[in-house]
């Protein structure tokens, strides 16, 4: 009896020390973070910051891959397919994660991730091309009400970011306007730059510069208070239309991935967003951080996407 007491507990801890020595281990190799949208928007900007600060971080290089296509879903089915060991990181946002599994038929669903880190958070911006014929909301949606669906703006994706940005304008002003599908905010913000449309709404990482240089006219912000790189530049609700349309970017692993590991790399983050040379390159991009550990991720996620089906049942793209 004795014997197998002593055996039992040398199996024990041989377990034990076996999952001590696989946490401490990880990350063993390379972590692959992937950005599912094209270069020259808001997620590959921040994620070419995010992989070059981030080795010292995490023991190990974070190498930043662009899995562009499908509006986001060919990186995010990719990640969602990807061992659950923790070496592969999606860096999604609210659109890829909590709307689009509601609302289409996409090879993945929300929970098929687990939620790993809150990077960041910052509100969409609208702006006008420079030659468009309008520079502030009223102006805009004059001119929107008296040539339906003459008004073009650059878009995202179906469902993507600017998508919702301009269905809740449109809701909000009774008016018509019509979007082009770019892929993502890298080629809309090109296209209006290009004066191939007349408005677009993106993050301040974004648009941020073009403002600044003049590029763009800014129109309003849609949070409930007004930006720190452009102070100057209105709340929508300010301009006349209650819009506050807040975008996260956030690190997610496949369902599956050990507790440990969700944790280490969660913890990982959680350093890596103090750290003072990171934070001056974030500024430089006119972005900032809102960091949520992991637990506190997942609640946020559950309460966006009971918001966001809501708003949807709203706009009468959803049954109520």
């Amino acid at each position: 009896m004795t014997f197998r007491l002593l055996a039992a507990g040398v199996a024990l801890a041989s377990a034990l020390g076996a999952v001590a020595a696989s946490a401490q281990e990880f990350p063993s190799k390379p972590i692959r973070f992937v950005t599912p949208y094209p270069p020259g928007g808001a997620t590959s900007l921040h994620a070419a910051i995010i992989t070059t600060a981030a080795e010292p971080f995490f023991g190990q290089p974070m190498i930043s891959i662009i899995r562009a296509g499908g509006g986001g879903v060919v990186g995010t089915t990719e990640v969602s397919k990807a061992e659950p060991d923790g070496h592969t990181v999606l860096f999604g946002d609210p659109t890829i994660i909590s709307l689009r599994p509601q609302v289409e038929p996409l090879p993945f669903k929300a929970d098929d991730f687990i939620p790993v880190a809150r990077i960041n958070y910052a509100p969409a911006v609208f702006v006008a091309g420079k030659n468009a014929p309008f520079s502030n909301l009223k102006e805009m949606t004059d001119y929107a009400k008296a040539n339906p669906d003459k008004l073009v703006y650059s878009s995202d994706n179906v469902n993507g970011l600017t998508y919702v940005a301009f269905e809740m304008l449109k809701k909000e002003t009774g008016t018509k306007m019509k979007g082009v599908e770019f892929g993502g905010g890298g080629p809309a913000i090109t296209q209006l730059l290009g004066g191939n449309t007349m408005a677009y709404a993106g993050l301040p990482t974004v648009v941020g510069e073009h403002i600044t240089s003049g590029a763009v006219k800014p129109i309003c912000v849609a949070d409930t208070q007004r930006w720190d790189g452009f102070k100057d530049v209105p709340t929508c609700t300010e301009a006349g239309a209650p819009i506050i349309w807040h975008f996260w970017l956030g690190a997610l692993v496949p369902k599956g991935t050990p507790a440990d590991r969700v944790k280490r790399l969660s913890d990982g983050f959680g350093e890596l967003v103090k750290d003072k040379g990171f934070l001056t390159l974030i500024g430089r991009i006119n972005s900032r951080i809102d960091f949520q550990p992991h637990e506190e991720f997942a609640k946020t996620l559950e309460a966006e996407r009971a918001a966001l089906k809501a708003l949807y049942v709203s706009l009468g793209k959803l049954p109520g």
